[in-house]
């Protein structure tokens, strides 16, 4: 039985080397890209470019690993994997971005929360708080 988590991840579509693609593009499920993508990728899975690859797009993904050329802006949601072979050239939003020894990246990364972490509540504003319950 496979997990959710796994199944978003598993490669489901190709887009091999001598293919083209430009325009808008989305998918429910993995796509390993080994040709050419020129316009904008969006989807809640992963994408992989394969070493011969070649993406110049602006990217809203959930995960996205790099071992070809890829130009833009991408902004992850779960990670950013740029492996030995991977050149990036172009500004990244991840909260995980991981760079094997080896590749390139031209540009720069913003890493935020997954999630936002609740508002801190002051010592005062919680002492206040705990008087105002015993006396009511």
């Amino acid at each position: 039985m496979k997990l959710k988590r796994e199944s978003e991840n598993e490669i489901l579509s190709f887009l091999g080397e001598g293919v083209e693609f430009k325009g808008e593009l989305s998918f429910a499920s993995g796509i390993r890209v080994d040709g050419s993508v020129n316009g904008k990728i969006h989807s809640e899975s992963c994408l992989v470019i394969g070493p011969k690859g070649k993406v110049n797009a602006d990217i809203d993904i959930r995960r996205v690993s790099i071992n070809g050329e890829f130009r833009g802006s991408i902004h992850a949601s779960d990670r950013v994997e740029i492996h030995k072979e991977g050149r990036v050239y172009g500004d990244i939003t991840t909260p995980c971005l991981i760079i094997e020894a080896g590749a390139v990246f031209e540009g720069k990364c913003s890493m935020q929360d997954r999630q936002p972490a609740p508002p801190a509540q002051t010592a005062s504003a919680a002492a206040a708080q705990t008087a105002g319950d015993s006396r009511g």
